[in-house]
């Protein structure tokens, strides 16, 4: 190991930066397919924005850890990420419980709340944005196995998909600022 780097910003660069690359590339990807061709409605460009919504703000939570250990010297790599390996798993799939943890987040993306909603029929997650628009995002099961996850989904309802894209931009806007913003903490650490 470099001796000029602590820890938590190597976990920060090296971890969290290919974690944070691959919920960015779901949310491209997801782009692609999408593609504002807003007549189609595909299956995986839910899939694919429903892990971007969850993979973005469990970077936020790796970064929390990396700045709680930012100039502790006994502390491990592995101990860090074992430690946002075990945060991360507490939240799950879970998107109304860990988007509650970041106030500022959710004012950022102008979300009122997020609920989590299933019936029998439908297993998704409910955003209802400031100006009062819901937005629907389906649970990571529930857009894979569809009638034969945990709770039955059957349905995929496709009309706000502009908007899903729209707060996928903004999404990926609030978590890089949070990435300069954390890189220069980490980084003063070192100096």
């Amino acid at each position: 190991m470099n001796k000029d780097y602590t820890k938590s910003y190597l976990v920060f660069c090296a971890d969290l930066g290919f974690f944070e690359s691959t919920a960015r590339k779901y949310k491209n990807d997801a782009l692609v397919l999408k593609n504002n061709d807003f007549s189609s409605c595909t299956p995986s460009f839910h899939l694919l924005s429903s892990l971007a919504f969850e993979l973005f703000p469990k970077t936020l939570l790796g970064y929390n850890i990396c700045i709680k250990y930012k100039d502790d010297e006994n502390i491990s790599e592995k101990d860090i990420r074992d430690e946002i390996s075990k945060v991360m798993k507490e939240y799950n799939h879970h998107l109304a419980s860990l988007y509650k943890q970041f106030p500022e987040l959710l004012n950022y993306l102008d979300i009122k709340d997020i609920t989590e909603f299933k019936n029998g029929n439908v297993w998704e997650y409910r955003i209802t944005k400031t100006d009062g628009k819901e937005i629907l995002i389906k649970d990571v099961e529930a857009i894979r196995y569809g009638s034969f996850a945990k709770n039955r989904d059957i349905v995929t309802y496709c009309v706000d998909d502009q908007i899903i894209v729209d707060l996928l931009n903004k999404l990926e806007e609030c978590i890089q600022n949070k990435k300069r913003e954390t890189f220069k903490i980490l980084k003063t650490s070192n100096e």
